[in-house]
């Protein structure tokens, strides 16, 4: 494989970019081929020093995203991050995919138990209908709204954090993934 074929394949790739960050990767990777001429090294010795192209794009892929989603917090954006974190090894299957569900599932079960303990006074007037049981468990119905909001305000917080967590942790990944291949 020579200089050209090492781009094409690389540009092949990364094609879903936009123009600007397509041109800058590749002049990026030119500048390490001009580099690596000037010290007197052939294609060959450029090429594998830098590694597989496709390899390279996917890596690439990912940091954009995982950029896309740091600019733009939002469910679609994280998602597309981890799938393409996803997509760079059977490693980050296991070390990317796991986490992520269980960082996703603790928001979702934390709106879930709001969403009862919000329910639950009007099960309560459904079971008993409008009576004076329903005044002595008045402070019950209230005490149930009222957890049941504050698991509402504290599973909104939590799924910011969690949306800040799984980026910072694709972040962390791509970067020992990139020291395990260079």
């Amino acid at each position: 494989m020579d200089k050209n074929q090492f781009l094409q394949q690389l540009a092949k790739q990364i094609k879903p970019l936009g123009a600007r960050e397509q041109r800058e990767v590749l002049d990026d990777y030119e500048e390490y081929f001009e580099m690596g001429y000037e010290n007197g090294r052939t294609d060959e010795d450029i090429i594998s020093g830098l590694g597989n192209p496709l390899k390279i794009a996917k890596e690439i892929m990912a940091q954009s995203e995982i950029t896309k989603a740091e600019e733009d917090p939002s469910l679609t954006n994280v998602f597309r991050a981890v799938a393409a974190t996803l997509g760079l090894g059977l490693f980050n299957l296991i070390f990317v995919l796991a986490p992520f569900i269980v960082l996703l599932l603790w928001p979702f079960v934390m709106i879930v138990l709001s969403a009862a303990l919000l329910i639950s006074p009007i099960l309560l007037l459904i079971q008993d209908g409008l009576t004076l049981i329903l005044l002595k468990e008045i402070f019950l119905i209230l005490g149930l709204v009222g957890l049941g909001l504050l698991l509402l305000v504290g599973s909104i917080r939590s799924s910011k954090i969690v949306y800040k967590l799984t980026l910072r942790y694709l972040t962390f990944n791509l970067r020992i993934i990139r020291r395990k291949y260079s």
